[in-house]
């Protein structure tokens, strides 16, 4: 028993066979191989976190934390470095178990050499390359890295992991997010079926995720995620937003539940601030699909398409239909054809990778987030530091990707353009003002309005000293007494008799109207009788000096 560790000898000969349990007991570097194997499984055992999620976690986002997928590569990995750490140790045991010379070398490279290559070549490997693998398979586009994303828990990491997401996909995908609790058999389920067919005969898979199947807490208000970048809640949410940023194209679909969107879809676009914050480096299409039983639906889908930004996504337009029963849709062929199109429309945005003009609701909501962003920067410092980094402070431009067009330097055509309208509009006043009714009195159209214009044809420098009261009492087409006060060298106009009238005219409407326009003579109508006079005839004589003609 000479050389034998003592514990080592004990521990190998209560667990393992005589011959074995010998050798292993005469081999500390087998036993060494052993026991971590052993540290790498126990604590699954008891509940605890797995041996390379402790790892995982000091270099990726906490948001990814809790999903399904980042326990499953985990505790696949787990098992992996278990198993490489078991082979390790019968590496190390083949030599004797094997009666070969144990010289110094045999030892080194049995016990060190082969097991340490094993896990550089093996493990290594493995670890490096399996979570993009598993994510793979699993329909998942791949973080950069791995478990190993990029960056800790900043909003700098997200950004960063999204970018790369985008480029190692070599399938063109659009990720459908449904928040209906009726899954594939509500509406907003069927509409979407009624686009697949048209965007697969573009080589663009649909992925539909239903929200009622996922788990997503509520957004408690703590501005965590506006301070690290991240939420700290660990449930699906994070995994759903990555399959967004990761895809060609995003869809929002919701029915309409009182009014709004349903709580699923509420819920997950709450839980989304910290992405809202955060205009993305990339833009991509979207759309908005919607659905009511006769309320609400376009007001949704407005509400969804202004959503998109939060994801990268620009809104290339919506789906709304009336629907009362799965499947009972108002006009049904209508809804399947504006399907088709908006299908189309979206897939060739996707493959051209086209743009939209902004729009006035860009330009709010960049005005309003940059003002709150730099009001709030100790309030939300990863969010301004995603604003520094981005340059996004530099203008709205910067945030939109779009810039205005150079001008012409030839202004001549403008200043031609200018010219020839005003002197146009210029022409026609002129014209106008030649076809007018006549000034002063051959303009009036009733009695009453003619005596009201007088004192605006009084003749001031006529008037000397003169001062009289002309009363007139017009009877027939019209029927109402006025009189004209001079007094001062001005002329006033009132409706109504005069206390002390110096002179009445008594007149038909027509007779005098008529007078005053020149179109009957007026000496030649008192005499006939037409019109009366009472009071100072001199008055009525100069008449015609003191208002022209």
């Amino acid at each position: 028993m000479t050389g034998y560790s003592p514990n080592a000898f004990a521990l190998a000969c209560w667990a393992l066979p005589a011959s074995l349990g010998a050798e292993t007991a005469s081999n500390p570097a087998a036993v060494l191989y052993g026991s971590l194997a052993a540290i790498t499984l126990f604590p699954a055992f008891f509940g605890k976190q797995y041996f390379t999620e402790y790892f995982a976690r000091r270099t990726t986002p906490p948001a990814v934390w809790g999903t399904d997928i980042f326990r499953r590569i985990n505790r696949n990995m787990t098992l992996m470095w278990a198993g490489i750490f078991i082979v390790c140790a019968i590496i190390a045991l083949v030599p004797g178990l094997l009666s070969l010379h144990r010289g110094p070398l045999t030892v080194l490279a049995s016990q060190m050499v082969l097991p340490l290559l094993f896990m550089r070549f093996v493990g290594v490997v493995l670890n490096k390359r399996y979570p993009g693998y598993y994510q793979q398979k699993a329909g998942v586009v791949p973080l950069a890295g791995g478990p190993e994303v990029t960056g800790g828990d900043s909003a700098q990491a997200i950004s960063s992991r999204t970018e790369k997401e985008e480029v190692m996909s070599n399938r063109l995908k659009v990720v459908a997010v449904n928040g209906s609790p009726h899954a594939a058999i509500g509406n907003a389920s069927l509409m979407l079926r009624m686009m697949e067919p048209v965007l697969k005969d573009q080589g663009i898979d649909l992925e539909e995720v239903f929200l009622a199947d996922k788990r997503i807490e509520y957004c408690v208000g703590c501005a965590v995620c506006m301070e690290k970048g991240t939420c700290w809640r660990q449930d699906d949410h994070a995994e759903i937003v990555g399959k967004m940023l990761g895809a060609d194209g995003v869809i929002l679909a919701s029915p309409v539940y009182f009014r709004h969107v349903t709580a699923q879809m509420k819920t997950f676009i709450d839980r989304s601030v910290a992405y809202g914050h955060k205009p993305r480096a990339t833009w991509k299409p979207g759309m908005a699909i919607s659905v009511s039983g006769g309320m609400g639906e376009t007001a949704v889908a407005e509400y969804l398409g202004s959503t998109l930004r939060a994801y990268g996504a620009f809104s290339i337009g919506s789906l709304t239909a009336i629907a009362v029963a799965p499947g009972a849709f108002m006009g049904i062929d209508l809804v399947e054809a504006r399907a088709k199109d908006m299908a189309s429309d979206l897939a060739r945005a996707i493959k051209e990778k086209r743009r939209y003009p902004a729009t006035e609701n860009d330009l709010f909501f960049y005005l309003f987030m940059k003002d709150f962003v730099e009001r709030q920067k100790g309030f939300m410092p990863d969010d301004y530091r995603h604003w520094q980094e981005k340059g996004l402070f530099d203008g709205f431009g910067a945030y939109v990707d779009q810039g205005f067009a150079v001008p012409s330097v030839d202004d001549t055509p403008r200043k031609e353009w200018i010219r020839g309208m005003i002197s146009k509009e210029t022409g026609k006043a002129k014209a106008q003002k030649a076809t007018d009714r006549p000034a002063g009195a051959k303009s009036a159209a009733t009695c009453r309005e003619l005596l009201g214009m007088m004192p605006f044809g009084f003749k001031k420098e006529a008037v000397g000293a003169l001062k009289a009261v002309y009363q007139f009492e017009i009877s027939g087409q019209e029927n109402f007494t006025a009189h004209l006060s001079i007094a001062d060298g001005r002329c006033t106009y009132a409706d109504g008799p005069a206390a002390k009238p110096d002179v009445t005219i008594k007149s038909p409407a027509d007779v005098w109207l008529a007078i005053s326009k020149g179109e009957m003579d007026g000496q030649a109508a008192f005499m006939a009788g037409k019109y009366r006079v009472e009071g100072n005839l001199t008055l009525l004589m100069r008449l015609k000096t003191l208002f022209g003609s």
